[in-house]
């Protein structure tokens, strides 16, 4: 003979699981319902801090698709490689480097190392118009003659100097006001 309190199929507990809180006693039903409570509301909160968070991923994957677009432009034109001729290659390169780092620091939202980088990089521009003019003028300083054979090479390093310094100095506003652009759109997102 069977037990009453013994079941024998699945479903009659499934029931039992089911039975209204006021058939239990007010002490489990106040344990179980902090016990909701609090296991609850963490998977609550992350489903939440979610969605501010691929709202974020969407609007920075967005300009960054606008900047790349801008870049590409500027590739198709024929002027996104013009920095990186002649003796500013390694300068430009740093420039570069620093604005692929600011992106990075966008993605993971650390804005102060964004702010930092965007201030810094637009310093380095300016060393590339330093070492420019210093090129520049050396050039010029060299020579003082009469004979148009003996001036062409002159006006030549001349101009090398100063598309040095332009070219920086172009590059790293570019890159600061980009990484700007970034801090000020992203910056200040809560959702």
């Amino acid at each position: 003979m069977v037990s009453p309190t013994v079941r024998l199929f699945p479903q009659d507990r499934a029931a039992t699981d089911r039975a209204p809180e006021a058939a239990q006693p007010p002490a489990v039903a106040t344990l179980m319902s902090r016990l909701q409570q609090e296991f609850a509301a963490p998977a609550a909160s992350a489903a939440v801090a979610q969605g501010p968070q691929i709202a974020f991923l969407s609007r920075a994957v967005v300009l960054q698709a606008i900047g790349a677009a801008m870049v590409a432009g500027l590739w198709i034109a024929g002027l996104a490689g013009k920095p990186f001729e002649g003796n500013n290659g390694p300068l430009c390169w740093i420039i570069i480097g620093m604005g692929l780092l600011g992106i990075g620091c966008v993605f993971t939202q650390r804005w102060n190392d964004v702010q930092w980088l965007a201030t810094h990089v637009v310093r380095i521009g300016l060393l590339g118009t330093v070492v420019g003019l210093i090129i520049a003028f050396s050039a010029a300083a060299q020579g003082g003659s009469n004979n148009p054979d003996e001036i062409k090479p002159m006006i030549g390093a001349v101009v090398n100097g100063m598309y040095v310094s332009l070219y920086a100095t172009l590059l790293g506003i570019g890159t600061n006001l980009w990484l700007k652009i970034n801090l000020r759109l992203l910056g200040n997102f809560h959702g």
